[in-house]
């Protein structure tokens, strides 16, 4: 199931990350002279349907958003298709950079630079991952890790077996030859 699966939560996350509020929008799409009452603005927020014909006023929406520093385009917000929103003090950046500094925003977590072939099929060379700071066996089981241990890294879904042993990847490795097991939580695909 996608996080922005529908017209509502694509408008609320928009107007989280703008830290605006419904009154200000309806305001806006008003002084643009288009029809766009606070009922209405809120029952689209709470799962209501926007008719189609209404795209012009998405589209005011997506520029007022734009203005207050999130870059959106009014068939995204419609849809969900096409380039999701971006931060405007970001869009010159290339994905590489926005990638390392979303890393760099994430809790409990670092990034690491995939430079064998050891992660195959999940994740392939040169490829970034962002990884859990938690190096527990148990708390990632049946989860995509980075593992490193005594033989060297793999990355792959860990099971663990038994007491003493996990598999990662089918390959079973002992628990007490793995230096740390953490948990992938975003690969950047090339």
């Amino acid at each position: 199931m996608r996080m922005l699966d529908t017209i509502e939560k694509r408008l609320k996350c928009c107007r989280a990350a703008t830290g605006t509020s419904p009154q200000e929008i309806v305001n806006y799409v008003q002084q643009k002279e288009m029809d766009l009452s606070y009922t209405t603005y809120t029952r689209w927020e709470s799962g209501g349907t926007v008719p189609a014909r209404r795209i012009d006023v998405i589209n005011h929406i997506a520029d007022f958003f734009s203005k207050n520093g999130l870059k959106v385009e009014g068939g995204w917000i419609m849809t969900g298709e096409g380039f999701p929103p971006q931060f405007t003090e970001y869009t010159e950046l290339d994905e590489d950079t926005l990638f390392i500094l979303a890393s760099r925003q994430m809790p409990k977590a670092e990034l690491v630079q995939v430079g064998g072939t050891y992660g195959e099929p999940y994740v392939s060379f040169g490829e970034f991952c962002i990884v859990s700071t938690d190096i527990s066996i148990e708390s990632n089981n049946n989860k995509l890790c980075y593992v490193r241990e005594k033989n060297g890294l793999l990355i792959g879904l860990v099971k663990i077996v038994d007491e003493d042993h996990i598999t990662i990847n089918d390959i079973k490795c002992k628990k007490v030859d793995i230096i740390e097991c953490r948990r992938v939580k975003w690969i950047q695909k090339k």
